[in-house]
């Protein structure tokens, strides 16, 4: 990057305790990580869950930085020394401001909820993408900048990283930038400082309590993305079905839409819909009239993210015609409801289904297509909310002929006492322990006839497992396809 901003204009709207040295500066780059740290750099000093930011200052000075942003003061010697009282918000405001506020000159699409956000960006790429718009992707998949692929860190990125990845849209002449916004994103100000345009809310069930602690404090998170919607031109689309759909649609002081597929009042709802294993027709009401559409996806949920696709699509001003031709485009979102097609006479289902309504979702839609027995393999990931662990096994028990337990990403908890966790909520007996996940996979398919479905639950996308600190390859697709051409299934 070769502009640079002067320090005394980089902090002028910053909420500060204390500002002292020269503030005449020219800051050539900011940056929140030391080892990153360049000549003339300003470094924000943040207070992480494994690392404290503070620590690090005197070797970002060593370094070359010339101005520090902290919470804390210290006894270290900087050129220019600001203290906040909040680092994380700091730093997502001077990223905005040091890249010239990129959002403001990008269309902003930013979807929330527990489950389908993944989906319906990638739906909403499609539909803008068919209008002919160079747009824009961040989420739990990848970050897409114009056709360049960049490996997914975390859902939401760090503040800076994405005003970076903003800016580098803009220079590509990307119109649009549709984001996944996940609630630690909101919780730690990552998106702090974004202009949204459009805000999608998909659905609010139990998920990352080990962070937040309570329904409502997740809930309340989520909220913050609709309170910062403003103006005359933003929409808040709301998914009218949900339980909380009042309480987001109360905090949204914007134009809203609604969506759902029971409440016959939202603004986009079906009067007839059909599933099957090539995909779904859907007839539905807007407020242009009935439409209809074949989608390539699978399951009742699906249509939910099509009908919040398709709302962003009439909220952004497109034609029926051209919404209808984006969404029927997408075949499969990787590790979403995703399935593997080899030659083999049952069905392989891949989905991230890893909170308990993403579970019920998932083996609804499979009981609907099924008519056969249905086999699930899945674990519940380390470090996490062990609340659910008991939750879905219980669901797992209920929906499926044949439960395999096994490994997700235990981190650094105990694979044994996930397990043990699982099975307390079942009451059936109509499980399996294998904790080593290949050869869950390998049993579960041996068990499996014609017309059978197995699903391969929890790490969809994902080509890791996480054990301890350190990640392994393993990817259940890959797993799963060699184990069918071990078969004879190789058939594309």
């Amino acid at each position: 990057m070769s502009f640079q901003v002067i320090l005394r204009n980089l902090i002028k709207n910053l909420s500060t305790k204390k500002v002292a040295g020269d503030l005449s500066l020219k800051i050539r780059g900011i940056t929140y990580n030391s080892q990153k740290v360049k000549k003339n750099d300003l470094f924000v000093a943040i207070s992480g869950f494994r690392q404290d930011g503070h620590k690090y200052i005197r070797e970002a000075i060593r370094k070359g930085a010339c101005a520090i942003v902290a919470e804390r003061n210290g006894d270290y010697q900087a050129p220019a020394k600001i203290l906040v009282p909040n680092s994380r918000l700091s730093l997502a405001l001077l990223s905005s401001r040091f890249f010239n506020y990129p959002s403001q000159k990008l269309k902003v699409i930013g979807v929330t909820g527990t489950n389908g956000k993944t989906t319906t960006t990638y739906l909403i790429k499609s539909i803008l993408e068919e209008a002919g718009e160079k747009t824009g992707l961040i989420g739990t998949i990848a970050y897409l900048i114009d056709g360049k692929k960049i490996p997914a860190t975390n859902t939401t990125p760090e503040s800076l990283d994405l005003q970076q990845m903003f800016y580098e849209m803009q220079k590509e002449k990307v119109k649009n930038v549709v984001m996944e916004v996940s609630s630690h994103s909101l919780a730690l100000n990552r998106v702090s400082g974004i202009d949204f345009d459009i805000a999608v809310f998909t659905n609010l069930n139990r998920e990352h309590l080990d962070f937040h602690k309570t329904m409502k404090n997740y809930r309340d998170t989520k909220s913050i993305l609709f309170e910062s919607l403003k103006g005359k031109d933003k929409f808040a689309i709301l998914n009218k079905d949900d339980k909380d759909w009042k309480f987001f649609y109360k905090k949204s002081k914007v134009k809203k839409l609604t969506y759902a597929l029971e409440d016959k009042t939202a603004d986009f709802h079906p009067l007839y819909c059909n599933l099957g294993w090539d995909g779904s027709f859907i007839e539905f009401e807007t407020p242009e009239g009935i439409q209809e559409l074949n989608l390539q996806l699978l399951g009742r949920f699906n249509l939910y993210n099509s009908l919040a696709s398709w709302a962003v699509g009439y909220a952004s001003g497109l034609k029926p015609e051209t919404i209808k031709e984006g969404l029927e485009k997408v075949k499969n979102v990787t590790g979403r409801i995703q399935t593997i097609k080899k030659g083999q006479p049952f069905n392989v289902i891949i989905d991230y289904a890893h909170t308990p309504e993403a579970f019920r979702m998932i083996l609804q839609a499979a009981r609907e297509l099924t008519s056969g027995k249905i086999v699930i393999v899945f674990g519940c990931g380390g470090d996490r909310d062990q609340g659910k662990r008991p939750v879905m096994g219980k669901i797992a028990s209920e929906k499926a002929d044949l439960v395999i337990i096994t490994t997700d990403n235990p981190r650094f908890d105990n694979p044994p006492r996930i397990v043990r966790d699982i099975i307390a909520g079942i009451k059936k007996r109509n499980y399996q322990i294998i904790t080593d996940r290949k050869k869950a996979i390998q049993k579960a398919v041996s068990y499996l006839k014609e017309d059978d479905t197995l699903i391969l639950a929890g790490k969809g996308h994902e080509d890791y497992q996480i054990i301890k600190d350190k990640k392994y390859n393993f990817s259940d697709k890959e797993t799963v396809e060699e184990i069918l051409a071990k078969k004879g299934y190789k058939n594309a």
